[in-house]
């Protein structure tokens, strides 16, 4: 009867890990950020998320800074004239860690120096024909501690914010904190599984 019973529960503990192992979140092979409320249309699309080079997922013993890649397309008609920020982050921040996209309604065109010689100074795009996709590089700090880390993204609408895309990278640029910041508006947790669109996995080896 012992022996049946220790049986019975090293099955129901290997079917528990089974369902844990099963049980992982989604990425967006292509991420949309809908505009949301009543107006029509999307703010942004990200595809093509490249870790290191790789694929939009990736297993490492050690944490650290990984450097990434992706293409956006921002085209928000019903953004008005705000200035928008693509943020991203990972699913345990606090707030997110880089501003990669900055500029008015449509992503594209040419790199434009906003209030030039201010404290306010910043580099957007403000693309007054047909959006385009953009690629953008930046990197992410993983902590050195065994986890899935999940890569996620949304929108933000600072006054200042940052843009990584191959030739504004050439231009130096202060990094803002405010739009960083937008992680947890509107949504107490931040963003959620929803807006993966990446995974960096870290188990040390032993």
């Amino acid at each position: 009867m012992i022996k049946t019973t220790i049986h019975f529960i090293l099955i129901l503990y290997t079917s528990l890990l089974a369902v844990t192992v099963i049980a992982e979140e989604p990425i967006s092979e292509i991420f949309t950020e809908d505009f949301g409320g009543e107006k029509p249309g999307f703010r942004y699309k990200i595809s093509n998320v490249k870790i290191e080079g790789g694929q939009n997922s990736l297993v490492t013993d050690m944490g650290g800074v990984f450097n990434i890649e992706m293409q956006v397309l921002h085209d928000c008609e019903s953004c008005s004239n705000a200035i928008n920020q693509i943020i991203v982050g990972l699913s345990s921040d606090e707030k997110a860690q880089v501003s990669v996209w900055n500029g008015k309604k449509r992503s594209g065109g040419p790199t434009k120096v906003v209030n030039y010689g201010s404290n306010l100074e910043y580099l957007a795009q403000d693309n007054n024909d047909k959006a385009e996709w953009v690629k953008v590089y930046f990197s992410l700090n993983v902590p050195n501690e065994e986890g899935v880390y999940y890569i996620r993204t949304r929108y933000a609408q600072a006054y200042t914010g940052n843009l990584m895309t191959h030739q504004a990278r050439k231009i130096e640029q202060k990094k803002f904190a405010e739009p960083l910041g937008w992680w947890k508006v509107d949504r107490p947790e931040g963003p959620n599984a929803e807006s993966n669109i990446g995974k960096i996995v870290v188990e040390p080896s032993h």
